[in-house]
């Protein structure tokens, strides 16, 4: 299991990548640190990749959890947009209940690619 954080211009950016058998407690407590970061105003994207999981072990009630931090953060700065890129249909279905508990206060995609992530950040990040 790893799940690693990049900084990415100047704090505009961040980028998440889990590896392995990646855990909900794993992914909140990356979201606590990436929210509790002094650039929380500055964020302008979050690319979450999970292409590379091998296992994506997080409950419903982690997802709300989740969910609730970023409604927190969306309070400081509501214009981050998530770009998450998965391959498993688990993901995907773990993903779209994130983004029904998320929708009305973050722009949210999934992709198959990073590179058409990337395209997307760049047309949707201001």
């Amino acid at each position: 299991m790893a799940v690693d954080v990049v900084v990415l211009d100047g704090g505009e950016g961040v980028v998440v990548v889990g590896t392995g058998v990646v855990t909900g407690s794993e992914i909140l407590d990356v979201q606590k640190r990436v929210y509790g970061e002094e650039t929380l105003h500055k964020q302008r994207y979050q690319i979450i990749d999970k292409s590379k999981c091998t296992e994506y072990n997080v409950s419903a009630f982690e997802i709300e959890a989740l969910a609730e931090l970023d409604k927190a953060a969306a309070k400081v700065n509501p214009n981050i947009v998530f770009a998450i890129i998965e391959s498993e249909s688990l993901q995907f279905s773990l993903t779209s209940l994130w983004q029904a508990n998320v929708e009305s206060v973050f722009k949210t995609e999934s992709f198959k690619s990073r590179d058409d992530a990337l395209a997307w950040i760049e047309k949707n990040a201001h």
